[in-house]
């Protein structure tokens, strides 16, 4: 679970990375590094104590990427961030995502959900049960759904949105890939911009990497505008 630690007076928050137990995010005020970058240091040294060994940084506009670059790190992940506003029309489903049947997840999904999520992320990015814990946790408001087809209920797809401060963000959402191409991904996209929309939330986020084009076209052909400024992973250079 994220922690808090105060480092020099500063209030540091530590989030574990997915499902890399060793690794952890690393979230000190921008404008506090920025002047400073010797705090992500003493922050990285608190970060050992606790058992880490792996820390990471967010970055967004050219000028914190730049500090972090002279100050010893190296750039890890391109995110792209998107955001949807709530008062457009929602988009269509495709017939061909009609079969499917969404429920609400439970316990007896987990195992399902991190095997659809690791089939459809990379090692770095994939969950493992507590990083899905803490995806569901992360807002005030969540809504996690889970797709499923065929007569024996297979799970093909899951999505978790959060709602808080009056915007409502795409968390996670994968599709196995056998049942990829069909819509499915639309559909748990539209029943969580109607759900945002019942809570009336102002617009809706998510953020996808840099390469995956497919999630950005898909993303673009549902309403979400592309925003000037993404989001960089940033950890320190090998020494």
């Amino acid at each position: 679970m994220a922690a808090l630690r105060s480092v020099g007076g500063i209030q540091v928050r530590y989030s574990p990375w997915y499902g890399n137990l060793q690794a952890v995010l690393v979230t000190v005020p921008p404008q506090v590094w920025v002047r400073n970058p010797e705090i992500l240091m003493r922050a990285m040294a608190v970060g050992r104590e606790m058992g880490y060994s792996r820390f990471l940084v967010q970055a967004t506009g050219a000028t914190q990427k730049a500090v972090l670059l002279d100050s010893g790190f190296q750039e890890v992940d391109r995110l792209h961030v998107l955001f949807r506003r709530s008062t457009l029309n929602l988009p269509k489903v495709p017939e061909s995502a009609g079969s499917a049947r969404l429920q609400r997840a439970s316990s007896l999904h987990v195992d399902e959900v991190i095997r659809v999520d690791n089939a459809c992320f990379e090692p770095f990015w994939a969950m493992n049960p507590l990083a899905l814990s803490e995806a569901v946790a992360a807002t005030p408001r969540s809504r996690f759904r889970v797709m499923t087809v065929g007569d024996s209920d297979v799970l093909a797809g899951y999505a978790i949105f959060g709602l808080g401060g009056g915007e409502g963000y795409l968390q996670r959402i994968a599709v196995d890939p056998h049942w990829q191409g069909r819509g499915f991904a639309t559909r748990l996209i539209v029943d969580g911009l109607r759900w945002a929309k019942r809570w009336r939330t102002r617009r809706v986020g998510v953020n996808t990497q840099q390469r995956n084009e497919n999630a950005l076209r898909l993303y673009l052909k549902l309403g979400f505008e592309l925003q000037a400024e993404g989001i960089s992973i940033f950890e320190p250079a090998p020494s």
